[in-house]
């Protein structure tokens, strides 16, 4: 049955790659939405949706604790979700004069899916001295074996209280000695005034990053994971040196607390050209065309640009997210991939100045 079932997938994925070449729009349709929370009612959040870690999240030894506490997570009645940062007593043994507690979601072990359009609706904080997050955990972050691609953290937004700075990034291989990461920061104007969405489109070659729906970044990280991952919307506050500078969250000790992290929905997507193998050309740029697509023994590059034709080099990539086959040094000309496997693949052409993919169906 599984066979059977593989091989009608191929070959729909044949039919639709072989009549579609090109695509009309950088940016890939909306999709089915697979899940969402709307933040309806009053009280706790969907317990069948989300799961609140409680522990002390940000230990210092020299000053107050940031913790995770399972009431600054509510809903208002209001159709929000507030995360909450306030000032407590000391919760433990040390001698701090207080702590500080803040609220956290995440969908573990309640939905965790691959790939797709994952976006949340939401309105900054106002004061200084904590963060605020969207993002996931892909796979197990905490493997070196294949850098990115089997674990990433990817942020797809952290924000803060007391500038317009968002922060976009990507980490890989655990976060000790081997910790590995990318990222951008971006200021766009009034970001802490209203409602903003942020989104990640998550596809099997790439990572695209948005804010109010215009792309700001786009990376493979260490590697785009292949794993299934779940959701995070949390606060953070902690009092250690690298967090209360100026480029981070500032010092909370003058904040005016509690203060609050809005969000309107949360809400992921399938992307029908990722699930359904709607591929070819995926990012219209007219610098690569390949053909035939699907492809039996010899795909064929062609340049729209010449510099393209230059100086790049050409990796396939499985679908796993492995580079199978490296070519170097050519132009106008055809890749023989009759030594491939059937199945989806991933040509990614790199040069000084950018980086290319289009993906390919080998029968």
């Amino acid at each position: 049955m599984k066979s059977i079932f593989s091989l009608a997938i191929l070959l729909l994925f044949a039919i639709i790659c072989y009549s579609q070449t090109e695509k009309s729009s950088q940016k890939l349709s909306e999709g089915n939405l697979i899940w969402s929370d709307e933040f309806e009612g009053k009280g706790i959040p969907d317990p069948g949706k989300w799961d609140r870690p409680e522990y002390n999240r940000r230990n210092n030894a020299n000053g107050p604790d940031g913790w995770w506490s399972k009431e600054d997570s509510y809903l208002d009645g209001n159709g929000n979700l507030v995360i909450r940062v306030r000032k407590i007593a000391n919760k433990n043994t040390d001698n701090d004069a207080y702590d500080y507690s803040v609220g956290a979601l995440r969908t573990k072990g309640k939905f965790e899916t691959g790939y797709g359009k994952f976006e949340i609706r939401c309105k900054l904080p106002t004061q200084k001295g904590w963060w605020v997050a969207f993002w996931m955990m892909q796979g197990n972050v905490g493997s070196v074996k294949n850098d990115g691609v089997d674990g990433s953290e990817v942020d797809i937004m952290e924000a803060f209280g007391w500038t317009d700075k968002i922060n976009q990034a990507i980490h890989w291989d655990g976060y000790g000695i081997e910790h590995k990461s990318t990222g951008t920061q971006k200021y766009p104007s009034g970001i802490r005034n209203g409602f903003h969405t942020y989104t990640l489109e998550w596809f099997p070659e790439i990572y695209i990053f948005y804010i109010d729906g215009k792309e700001t970044w786009r990376t493979t990280g260490g590697g785009v994971c292949n794993q299934k991952g779940y959701l995070k919307v949390t606060g953070e506050i902690s009092t250690e040196d690298w967090a209360i500078n100026q480029y981070w969250s500032n010092n909370p000790v003058n904040a005016q607390y509690p203060d609050s992290f809005i969000v309107d929905y949360v809400r992921v997507y399938e992307l029908p050209d990722i699930n359904t193998g709607t591929v070819s050309n995926d990012f219209p740029d007219n610098k690569l065309k390949i053909y035939p697509n699907p492809v039996q023994d010899n795909l064929n590059l062609e340049w729209g640009e010449n510099q393209y034709a230059q100086s790049h080099k050409i990796s396939i990539l499985n679908a796993d997210g492995q580079v199978v086959k490296i070519i170097s040094g050519i132009g106008n000309s055809s890749i023989c991939v009759e030594d491939l496997n059937s199945g989806y693949y991933i040509l990614r052409s790199e040069n000084n100045e950018s980086t290319i993919f289009r993906r390919f169906l080998k029968l």
